[in-house]
């Protein structure tokens, strides 16, 4: 073999080539990475704006469609078509099956879905309006339990001195 033709193919084409997966940027062989990948993309992880949990192979979906609301529903009602399909997966969205629509078909969901999310941020909007408050930024820790925490690895690390003293010697 050529070392160009070489060069060529332990870049691009062997099997044997280290790559990294897309989730976790773990460098595997290229011929495990579609297993790795298969598994790897449903490991869930917390989405902190919905407190949903969110298969990491729908995490970029799911962050441009999450509006922060616990619940599954959205809320929004458009010509009495309501909104409840808050989670996006790689072939739905917003009830709408992807992967059996058309180009047509996907040009109009794809308006539809864009007409919903600005119908969702005008109510939004009116809700303000109407002297309704946002919510505060969800914090991981509130000050109580973060200082509760602090006391307790205090004392515990207090009574391990204590305990574990290293003992001198006396001559």
């Amino acid at each position: 073999m050529e070392r160009e033709i070489l060069a060529v193919h332990k870049g691009e084409n062997c099997p044997q080539r280290i790559v990294t997966c897309e989730f976790c940027e773990f460098p595997l062989p290229a011929i495990d990475l579609s297993e790795h990948q298969e598994v790897c993309g449903n490991r869930t992880e917390l989405c902190h704006l919905c407190r949903r949990y969110v298969r990491l192979r729908e995490r970029n979906g799911h962050e441009a469609m999450c509006n922060g609301a616990p619940d599954n529903s959205v809320g929004v009602q458009d010509n009495g078509v309501g909104v409840s399909d808050h989670t996006v997966s790689s072939s739905r969205i917003f009830g709408i099956d992807l992967k059996s629509s058309s180009t047509m078909d996907l040009t109009y969901n794809f308006m539809l879905v864009v007409h919903l999310e600005s119908a969702r941020r005008d109510a939004r909007a009116a809700e303000r309006e109407q002297g309704g408050q946002r919510r505060p930024p969800l914090q991981g820790f509130s000050q109580r339990r973060l200082l509760f925490t602090i006391a307790i690895t205090g004392i515990a690390v207090l009574l391990g001195s204590l305990f574990f003293q290293k003992k001198t010697e006396n001559h």
